[in-house]
């Protein structure tokens, strides 16, 4: 019985030998490829790319910066209100322009800078390492010109940061006011979707990736931000009563020119002294967010009542011009 089951098996195998030889093709794997060198970085013409960039940036910045300041101030003044009215109760109407042209202007702005931080990223590696040297004259002196601009990039976004995400938003929640898009939504037509502009009532869109250590902000970081961001822009205080200890000295200007009385300047709670009628003081301080205060000597008020106090980041260079009420 077995015999006869092997002999039946052994009937139905295929024959291999039968299989003709063209029925089978084989292709070699090979592993051969031309040797090639790829460039780590760019040369000197992607380098003069990076500059040239990096200065159209900064223009259109300065530019960009200018509407946003001013659609912030505009925005603050709507909030007042008229001289010597009550504070009001509701949010005022007026705000909803203006806070929307900052809305859109600081998105834009954030958006500039982040690509300015990437241009100038390319350009410090490549200076750190010598590539610099393969340039002509002309773009050498404009690499260290950007070396210096990139710090004032960093004392804008600090002062415009305070100016908006801090005291703006802080002064808007006072007067119940909404923020964000919720604030634009009748004021700018669309579906109040955000776009792909950073937006600048969240702490996050205003950190700067790769920051060096002359970067570096001063105090500690806001626990708005979420963990382990890294951040090259200064974070709002908590208070008047941050130290200031580990903060740099420096020189603000106080302009008074346009006043025929001594104003008191006073930062934190901490007078400084007077600047006198029709001239312009400098004034020694610390760098970083502060609360600062500019009265008329016939000014009633004194420092820390309602709209007498202004959020800034103060640093070497930063100025004030006070205006009197005629």
């Amino acid at each position: 019985m077995f015999e006869g089951f092997l002999g039946v098996w052994l009937a139905l195998a295929p024959n291999a030998s039968a299989t003709p030889a063209s029925a089978t093709s084989v292709i070699p794997f090979r592993t051969e490829a031309q040797p090639r060198v790829d460039p780590v970085f760019g040369d000197a013409a992607s380098l003069r790319l990076d500059v040239d960039r990096f200065f159209a940036l900064q223009g259109e910045m300065d530019h960009v910066r200018d509407a946003f300041s001013t659609a912030v101030h505009e925005t603050l003044s709507a909030l007042e209100g008229p001289a010597g009215a009550p504070a009001p109760k509701v949010c005022p109407a007026a705000t909803a322009e203006p806070y929307a042209r900052a809305l859109a202007a600081g998105g834009k702005y954030l958006l500039l800078g982040q690509q300015l931080q990437g241009h100038f990223r390319d350009i410090r590696r490549a200076d750190d390492l010598g590539d610099a040297a393969a340039l002509t004259p002309d773009y050498r002196i404009k690499v260290k010109q950007a070396r210096d601009l990139h710090q004032h990039l960093l004392d804008d976004y600090r002062e415009m940061r305070v100016a908006f995400y801090d005291q703006l938003g802080a002064e808007m929640r006072h007067a119940t006011c909404k923020t964000g898009l919720k604030a634009i939504a009748k004021a700018v037509p669309g579906d109040g979707k955000p776009g792909l502009t950073p937006n600048p009532t969240e702490a996050s869109a205003w950190a700067l990736d790769d920051a060096g250590p002359r970067d570096e902000p001063h105090g500690a970081p806001s626990p708005a931000d979420k963990p382990g961001a890294r951040a090259s822009v200064a974070e709002p205080a908590a208070g008047p009563a941050q130290s200031t200890m580990a903060a740099p000295a420096i020189w603000i200007d106080v302009d008074n020119t346009l006043c025929p009385q001594p104003t008191r300047v006073s930062v934190d709670g901490q007078p400084l002294g007077e600047v006198g009628a029709r001239k312009k003081s400098s004034v020694r301080t610390h760098a970083g967010p502060r609360e600062i205060c500019a009265l008329p000597a016939s000014d009633a008020r004194i420092c820390g009542d309602p709209g007498t106090v202004r959020k800034a980041y103060l640093h070497e260079g930063w100025s004030l011009t006070v205006h009197c009420e005629r």
